[in-house]
């Protein structure tokens, strides 16, 4: 039995209470901004699965790693501060794995859009968009899935460089990424490869959160006892086995 603490009590993290049951985890504790993880961390804690903001997340993963608990994190919008966290996970000698997007079909996608990039490579007549489209809750724009999607285009795609967000009119070597903010929508990622003569589309869209909250849980299972830094999809492959 794995004893987890849940680092943001909103849909993802009662739809991972619902489910933790399941799946051989206990819930050691639930804590949000009325019950600060800071003040009220209880002691018999393995893991954290961090959904909090990107205001708050280097806090807590700081705080966290601290206290020896290893943390699975699901909030974006830290990126840009990578080296901060690798450094504080260091320092602490824990295990830190993070995703963009946590769920198996958000993974199984992006190998798709990988494969696809280096195909499209070929056909310069198709131009790429991403589109993206979540709750009104979701902060930051674009999403991180929706920029992983645009890395893994960029890595095949020898004519493209970067990506613009929301650009009415994206330069030749820019993949525009779309965001829409939609009420009750829990996450919808497309690539479309546009040509003259047709269409090419994939396609992911989330019915409900249970997918993201299963992949968090096994992240859970794989970052307990291990030390380092982990991003969810370089070790994907390992973890279905």
């Amino acid at each position: 039995m794995i004893n987890i603490a849940l680092v943001g009590y909103g849909k993802m993290g009662k739809m991972i209470e619902e489910i933790a049951p399941k799946e051989e985890f206990n819930i050691s504790g639930k804590y949000d901004v009325i019950n600060p993880v800071k003040e009220h961390l209880k002691n018999n804690t393995d893991v954290a699965i961090e959904f909090s903001t990107p205001a708050s997340v280097i806090e807590n993963i700081e705080f966290l790693s601290s206290k020896g608990i290893d943390v699975v994190c699901g909030t974006t919008g830290w990126y840009n501060k990578s080296d901060v966290v690798k450094d504080i996970i260091k320092k602490n000698g824990t295990g830190f794995i993070y995703a963009s997007n946590f769920s198996v079909g958000v993974n199984i996608f992006f190998q798709m859009v990988k494969n696809a990039g280096k195909l499209i490579n070929n056909y310069p007549q198709y131009e790429i968009l991403i589109k993206e489209t979540h709750h009104t809750r979701k902060l930051d724009k674009p999403s991180g899935t929706g920029i992983r999607t645009a890395e893994y285009l960029l890595e095949g795609i020898s004519r493209k460089d970067s990506f613009t967000s929301d650009s009415a009119e994206p330069a030749f070597n820019e993949i525009n990424i779309i965001s829409e903010r939609i009420t009750d929508v829990v996450g919808k990622h497309e690539v479309e490869f546009e040509s003259d003569a047709d269409t090419i589309s994939l396609i992911h869209n989330a019915k409900s959160r249970r997918g993201f909250a299963e992949g968090a849980l096994l992240a859970a299972k794989y970052i307990k006892g291990r030390k380092g830094f982990y991003k969810f999809e370089d070790v994907f492959s390992e973890l279905i086995k």
